[in-house]
């Protein structure tokens, strides 16, 4: 009887990869030390509250503005211009939210923090290398259309998170979370980069996620640190 040869992605050597299969592999490491850290389980575990969340929430804004602010600059040219659905544009929503949150919890903003500055300038950088935005648009956007829905069921159940301070999960221009995943990896896939491009994406990605880490970090030693004192 004969039997079929096939390799495991595990088993592919990383050159070898399409761009989507070297991203999920080469940013494993950085993208579990994010979505494992310390602020960000106690959100999901239901051990901080409503205001923790508006918080990261404001972080956000300053990340997605600089995001959707970048690719409006990007020339039509890019191959990678063929990414940056504005289906996927958050910042109306997270304005959105942040009001109706302030509504509800009276708390004002704190501000742009250390470690969002360091992030947004990040981006900044990206403005004439589409494959380094890319890496930024991929670990956010993808990362929304897939864990950003745990989060926003998690939030319901544990902080009751209104319809009308949660339109930041809700991507109402796309029918299909997992439809639009698969076609965004598709277009990844179809870039023609050579390898000092693959290892430029690959790096950019890792730094993206260490970015979102250092946020959390900070926005858990306010929080801690506002615990303490009440």
């Amino acid at each position: 009887m004969s039997r079929t040869s096939t390799r495991n992605a595990a088993d592919i050597p990383m050159d070898e990869l399409p761009v989507s299969g070297l991203l999920r592999s080469a940013t494993s490491k950085a993208h579990e030390s994010a979505e494992t850290a310390n602020f960000i389980g106690k959100l999901m575990r239901g051990q901080l509250s409503i205001e923790a969340w508006q918080l990261m929430l404001e972080q956000l804004d300053y990340v997605y503005r600089a995001l959707e602010t970048t690719a409006n600059e990007m020339r039509d040219g890019d191959q990678c211009a063929e990414l940056l659905y504005t289906e996927l544009d958050r910042a109306d929503s997270i304005e959105h939210d942040l009001r109706a949150l302030r509504v509800r919890t009276g708390v004002d903003p704190i501000g742009m923090l250390a470690s969002t500055r360091e992030y947004v300038d990040r981006i900044l950088s990206c403005r004439n290398d589409g494959v380094r935005y890319v890496a930024h648009h991929y670990t956010r956007y993808l990362g929304d259309l897939s864990g950003g829905q745990v989060m926003r069921v998690k939030f319901k159940e544990h902080y009751g998170l209104q319809d009308d301070e949660a339109t930041f999960f809700r991507f109402e221009h796309i029918d299909s979370g997992p439809r639009f995943k698969k076609r965004y990896r598709e277009h990844l896939d179809a870039l023609d980069l050579d390898q000092a491009g693959r290892e430029r994406i690959v790096e950019e990605a890792n730094a993206s996620f260490m970015c979102n880490q250092r946020i959390f970090e900070e926005l858990d030693e306010i929080v801690t640190a506002q615990q303490r004192a009440a």
